[in-house]
């Protein structure tokens, strides 16, 4: 039973669920601040995508580990609901954002400045994943997919700058982000610039 709840995609999204279900409880039950809704969802959007992108350089350092194939695998099973919750926490993220402005002047007004760009960047770059991410999305764009997931980079990217630039304290977006671009810096190594020695 407990290899079954392991193995469920369905236990695994119900997993991701829980930080929204929270963060919605203490909204409506505990303390009603769009603020604190805005900064949690766009956080946990943010933590979902670097989640998404360490994979891959995960599923090669559990490898190199020793730790394959079953490790690895089950990773690269799971990145699909990982990217898609990123899109669902970004939409929450931004919803909660225009429901809090509630006037569209506002919004458009907003967007004149870079970091408010930045983020309409990452929110469009994650719906656009989000949108091709099904099997019928993949067998139609052919080629194309593969090239239009890393899309992903960019939506990072726009997500880190757009935290950058909002917040007055970086602290959390350097804790957040310099994980991943470690392991990516190691992915890039390993695959490009490692001795001919180390190479098998």
């Amino acid at each position: 039973m407990p290899g079954r709840i392991f193995e469920s995609h369905w236990s695994f999204r119900l997993l991701l669920s829980l930080p929204a279900l929270i963060m919605l409880w203490q909204f409506f039950v505990v303390v009603p601040s769009w603020g604190l809704l805005l900064d949690r969802s766009g956080e946990w959007s943010v933590r979902m995508l670097i989640m998404t992108l360490a994979i891959t350089p995960m599923r090669l350092i559990l490898k190199q580990a020793g730790l394959g194939p079953y490790w690895p695998m089950w990773l690269f099973k799971r990145r699909r609901e990982l990217g898609l919750a990123a899109f669902l926490y970004g939409a929450l993220h931004l919803g909660t954002y225009l429901v809090r402005q509630s006037n569209l002047r506002v919004v458009l007004f907003d967007v004149r400045f870079a970091e408010y760009i930045m983020g309409w960047i990452a929110f469009l770059t994650l719906l656009a994943l989000a949108v091709t991410s099904n099997d019928r999305a993949v067998h139609g764009l052919g080629t194309w997919w593969k090239p239009l997931q890393r899309l992903a980079y960019v939506s990072a990217l726009a997500a880190a700058l757009h935290w950058l630039w909002i917040k007055l304290d970086h602290t959390a977006v350097y804790l957040h982000f310099l994980p991943l671009v470690a392991l990516e810096a190691y992915r890039l190594w390993y695959n490009f610039a490692r001795p001919a020695g180390l190479r098998h």
